[in-house]
């Protein structure tokens, strides 16, 4: 097992995500929805915002199936990849015996001006049904939908800097040791989509 933990963070191309499909999800987000996002402080029980955070969007009422089944379908096939493909058969981590979900895209927006602050991913309230836990999050998903855009560099592990393309999606742990933070968008509009596999 490598110790470095730059070995698990893996961008995964846009062989996956065409620049026409992420078109195609970005044109299906109702701007109605928006809301601005919030943190979920385990601590006290509750969300709070952090100050410029981006906005998250639902996709139309009607595009939530065709949509939904084209993301899920595709980031199935990476998060294989992923667990499969790489981390058993190339960093013979056999230990790892697989995934029971993941959880539906969360749609983000950052405009010209906002940051995600540098956090982790133990986000366990998004793994519960009816206040019991299904799980909890073990790897987290970030697809790019465009990439017209200055700035918003992801920041991993408080040392590591990826700028995604269009379609591009970056797989890495969602525990504490893989901190990350979205910087400071300088022009145009950021669109992503995260998941998280548990």
């Amino acid at each position: 097992m490598k110790t470095n933990l730059k070995n698990y963070i893996k961008i995964f191309n846009k062989k996956f995500f065409t620049k026409p499909q992420c078109r195609l999800i970005i044109n299906a987000l109702n701007p109605s929805t928006r809301t601005t996002h919030t943190f979920y402080n385990s601590g006290e029980n509750k969300t709070e915002k952090m100050g410029h955070d981006p906005y998250i969007s639902l996709l139309f009422d009607q595009q939530v199936i065709p949509i939904g089944n084209l993301i899920k379908h595709q980031w199935h096939k990476i998060i294989s990849a992923y667990i499969v493909d790489w981390l058993d058969k190339k960093e013979k981590i056999d230990w790892f015996t697989g995934w029971t979900s993941y959880s539906f895209p969360k749609f983000m927006g950052y405009n010209k001006g906002t940051v995600m602050k540098n956090h982790c991913d133990h986000i366990f309230s998004l793994f519960e049904d009816n206040g019991k836990p299904r799980g909890i999050p073990i790897l987290s998903i970030i697809t790019a939908l465009n990439d017209d855009y200055s700035g918003g560099e992801i920041i991993m592990c408080e040392k590591y800097k990826y700028k995604l393309k269009t379609g591009e999606t970056l797989i890495f742990p969602s525990n504490f040791l893989y901190p990350h933070e979205i910087k400071k968008i300088t022009k145009g509009t950021r669109h992503s989509m995260v998941s998280w596999v548990y």
